[in-house]
């Protein structure tokens, strides 16, 4: 997920992808953490499919290596 051949964009977006998808997870009521505020609970699903998108749209970002041969 995170190699040499992701441009620097690429890893970023992985990088908050990540971040975002284990908020929204945290926050979301399958771990059911008590106390959380309503608007982080109402936020958690579409967290996750922001995270989870970021992550795939990632996997586009990537160096193009050419190779002199001959």
């Amino acid at each position: 997920m995170f190699s040499k051949r992701q441009t620097t964009s690429g890893k970023w977006l992985a990088y908050i992808g990540l971040w975002m998808f284990a908020a929204g997870f945290a926050f979301s009521e399958i771990i059911g953490i008590e106390g959380t505020p309503s608007l982080l609970r109402s936020a958690s699903i579409p967290m996750i499919v922001i995270g989870i998108l970021m992550l795939i749209i990632s996997n586009f970002f990537n160096e193009e290596r050419y190779k002199n041969e001959g």
